[in-house]
């Protein structure tokens, strides 16, 4: 047996190694088997007591907790009973208490794997339209070491279109894709949409006569010089803080808006998408700069709705101008009427074109003021799958 040191400081060393809880006394000592072989004196000769080395602290064999344990009262008795028992419950439960392993959940992706989910989700046709799409998009602009995507390009297109198909928010898109915030979802739709806006407009192209001839419809039999449909409509858009942005406002609509003009061949194919203007601007400035006459040849005819004031800059081209007879008196004679009515008929084709366009219901309503910078590409990734989508009229109306 060792007794204590007399400094204060080595008194306190060991009361702390021993864990008596209690300070330690003149006559407090201490069993050799808290110390090492190395701690003693070496000694010559046998039947000697062994002394320790100065500053020796003990080492060996301590015990792990105050050897002095505190009194509770019955209630903290009680207290610490009641969390031993939640303890073992807990592990008695543990695996039960996992409902549900969110890594092995299906992906936003794979719910919509079959063509009927993936129209209804995103307004691509099919399966194969989507990896075709994903693929384009990875040759366009592929992932870099400054561009980093916690999607693939399959994802990042699904998310994009969804907003714009069914105009979710940004932030209901981070929940149903498990991102950080809103912000990293209006990330990846811009980016999402100039790229997707690439790809697609190779669909978007202006045919040559032939195939227009080819592919006229029978509503056209007195109508075989037209080459291309023209047609604007309107597209809300929230109100501007800038003065400057005037322009937006639509007399017509009584709202602020964006006017998109859309031509289409007799057959309903979008061949010309132009960039949107200012609700205030006339169809006929806006069809000055769709640049259609010098993509007509002599003799081709424009059809057009009666608003459209092109006769002068068409006779410059020598196009000619298909519309609906003006009403000058109370009602249309026989021949106007008969003529209305064909051109009603056949003219018909370009409004159901734009109403497939604006199933995109981000196309439909108020469109947010920060995502009118990418409005003609949201106009041309639309127009894209629509031309990529089944014909607006059947076989047997050709």
């Amino acid at each position: 047996m060792h007794q204590v040191p007399k400094d204060e400081g080595e008194r306190q060393k060991w009361a702390i190694a021993i864990k008596t809880g209690k300070k330690l006394g003149d006559k407090i000592t201490v069993c050799s088997k808290h110390f090492q072989q190395e701690d003693y004196i070496i000694t010559m000769g046998t039947g000697k007591k062994r002394r320790l080395k100065p500053g020796v602290i003990p080492s060996q064999n301590l015990p792990k907790r105050m050897h002095d344990k505190a009194v509770t009262s019955p209630l903290k008795r009680r207290w610490q009973d009641r969390a031993d028992r939640v303890k073992k419950r807990a592990v008695r439960l543990k695996d039960v208490g996992v409902q549900v392993d969110f890594e092995n959940c299906a992906s936003v992706v794979s719910n919509v794997s079959c063509n009927r989910r993936l129209i209804s989700a995103t307004g691509i046709h099919s399966v194969q339209l989507l990896n075709s799409l994903a693929k384009c998009c990875d040759e366009i602009a592929p992932e870099s070491g400054l561009k980093k995507f916690s999607l693939c390009a399959r994802d990042r297109i699904v998310l994009c279109m969804m907003k714009i198909k069914l105009n979710i928010s940004f932030l209901a898109l981070a929940a149903i894709f498990d991102l950080n915030n809103s912000q990293t979802v209006a990330n990846y739709f811009y980016d999402t949409v100039i790229v997707l806006s690439r790809v697609l407009k190779s669909v978007v192209f202006w045919p040559e006569k032939e195939d227009v001839l080819k592919n006229m419809p029978r509503s056209f039999s007195k109508f075989r010089s037209t080459r291309a449909l023209l047609d604007a409509y309107e597209i809300p858009v929230e109100k501007p803080k800038c003065i400057r942005c005037i322009r937006l406002y639509s007399h017509y609509k009584k709202n602020f808006t964006a006017k998109v003009m859309m031509v289409c061949t007799p057959s309903g194919f979008i061949s010309l998408c132009a960039e949107a203007y200012g609700g205030r601007a006339s169809d006929k400035v806006v069809t000055k700069h769709t640049k259609v006459y010098e993509k007509c040849y002599p003799g081709d005819a424009l059809m057009v709705d009666k608003g459209f004031a092109i006769d002068d800059e068409c006779k410059e081209y020598m196009i000619n101008v298909i519309r609906p007879p003006f009403q000058r008196n109370k009602k249309y004679s026989k021949s106007e009427s008969v003529q209305c009515a064909k051109i009603a008929r056949a003219k018909v084709h370009v409004e159901r074109v734009i109403q497939r366009v604006r199933e995109f219901e981000l196309l439909r309503g108020k469109i947010p003021w920060n995502v009118c910078p990418y409005l003609d590409s949201l106009v041309m990734i639309a127009s894209g799958l629509v031309n990529l989508s089944n014909p607006i009229m059947a076989l047997d109306k050709y």
